[in-house]
């Protein structure tokens, strides 16, 4: 680790070869077994704009196991909105499945590991307004040779092109990591360009956020917040919860149906064994989770 101004940044982990190939390869089977369709593993190093999330999360990440799964390009090419929309709630469901296992397998080693949301739940706060996550997946995804940057902005894999989702896991464990490809995946057609109705998208990878949020959440919280103010347009206290994070996390927990804020009952109870195949402790015995040294 490098510390630098009272932070500390992962640098490119050094670990014997074998057993980074032998993890890596017990990681993709477990994340394919679990609904992942594409698996990658990006030096978190070679990361340097995310070490400040990677330390707040996990101190010690080393890498990013990158989980993507595929839509139904049926269900994508539908005239039926609810139709596309239940499959992007599928296809996320799956990748999210798969991080998790990804998250238990490395657990179960006696590695520390997260899950990181590839949507919902995000940062509410200011400055970031529920509009950055902690990760760039399609950096990540492109770190960890799964595609590379399409005119679109999104990530273009070889076998599912744009039509995925994805999701991943924070990890310590000395996993061998992928490169970037070489290969440029996007042949440059600029058709994502000129179908784009919300005129979005310029190309090169250039996307006006506002234009595109206002165009594909246009009932979603913008919508709700708009709604809330029409509502209470005199009420002073009304406005500074609907113009503050307030409304905005509200919105977020009626999306994710979990409002929970504290799990000190879950984390303090000294019955929590550092991996499922050792004994318990005593009771009155105090026990912190142990993980394998960086």
């Amino acid at each position: 680790m490098k510390q630098e101004h009272g932070k500390a940044y992962s640098l490119p982990l050094k670990c014997d070869n074998s057993l980074g190939m032998i993890l890596a390869r017990q990681i993709r089977t477990t994340a394919i077994a679990s609904g992942a369709d594409l698996v990658g593993i990006a030096d978190a190093g070679l990361m340097p704009e995310h070490q400040e999330s990677f330390h707040h999360m996990l101190p010690g990440t080393t890498r990013v196991v990158v989980v993507v799964t595929r839509h139904s390009l049926s269900a994508l090419d539908s005239h039926n909105n609810q139709v596309r929309q239940f499959d992007t709630i599928h296809t996320y469901g799956e990748s999210v499945r798969a991080a998790h296992s990804v998250v238990r397998k490395l657990e179960d080693l006696c590695y520390a590991a997260i899950a990181v949301p590839a949507f919902i739940p995000i940062d509410m706060k200011t400055p970031k307004n529920g509009m950055k996550g902690e990760i760039n997946w399609r950096t990540a995804a492109v770190q960890a040779g799964l595609g590379s940057w399409g005119e679109n902005g999104l990530l273009v894999t070889r076998d599912f092109g744009s039509a995925v989702r994805i999701c991943g896991v924070a990890t310590n464990a000395p996993l061998e990591a992928d490169v970037p490809l070489v290969e440029d995946i996007c042949d440059h057609c600029m058709d994502c360009v000129k179908s784009c109705p919300a005129k979005a998208l310029s190309g090169d990878g250039n996307i006006d956020k506002k234009k595109c949020g206002d165009h594909i959440f246009r009932y979603g919280f913008r919508s709700f917040q708009s709604f809330m103010s029409d509502l209470f347009e005199r009420d002073a206290r009304a406005r500074t919860t609907i113009d503050g994070y307030g409304l905005r996390e509200m919105w977020q927990n009626f999306m994710t149906g979990n409002y929970y804020y504290c799990f000190h009952c879950q984390t303090h109870c000294h019955r929590r064994s550092s991996a499922p195949n050792e004994p318990m402790m005593g009771r009155g015995q105090t026990q912190q989770t142990k993980y394998r040294p960086l």
